[in-house]
């Protein structure tokens, strides 16, 4: 039926939605707090916030694109796997990242997962998770 949508349900806080991929700076800052609050996600790219697929044109210098952002704008650098998936005629861009080294920083600036928000990270939640990378990296040369 025209006016209808296929949906993905809601965001979360391992989900996210963002209507196309002008929306890339906002999304690379979602990868980011999503990674740092629970090491993994999904963001797709031609939905809605509300989760009705909207779809978006597609090319390879799309993805490409998606891909550069990613690589450019989070540190550190993680390798998600970027998929085209259509959806009741729709094509969207599928995300789906994980990372193992928190806290990941898009454009310089530690974030964090609340809801479907993506706030600022507390200095002192900073500073503990830096702690505890170090830590980690200690012990393992230590093996």
């Amino acid at each position: 039926m025209p006016g209808q949508y296929y949906s993905l349900g809601d965001e979360t806080e391992r989900v996210e939605f963002k209507k196309s991929t002008g929306e890339i700076k906002e999304a690379v800052i979602s990868i980011s707090a999503i990674l740092n609050k629970h090491g993994g996600g999904d963001l797709y790219f031609g939905v809605k916030n509300n989760g009705d697929v909207i779809g978006q044109e597609i090319t390879d210098k799309t993805t490409r694109e998606v891909s550069q952002a990613i690589g450019s704008h989070l540190r550190p650098v993680i390798y998600p796997e970027i998929t085209k998936e259509i959806y009741d005629g729709r094509t969207v861009i599928h995300v789906r990242f994980e990372g193992h080294t928190p806290p990941y920083t898009a454009y310089n600036i530690p974030r964090i997962r609340v809801a479907d928000e993506d706030l600022v990270m507390a200095q002192d939640i900073y500073d503990d998770m830096i702690r505890m990378r170090d830590d980690f990296r200690k012990s393992w040369e230590r093996q």
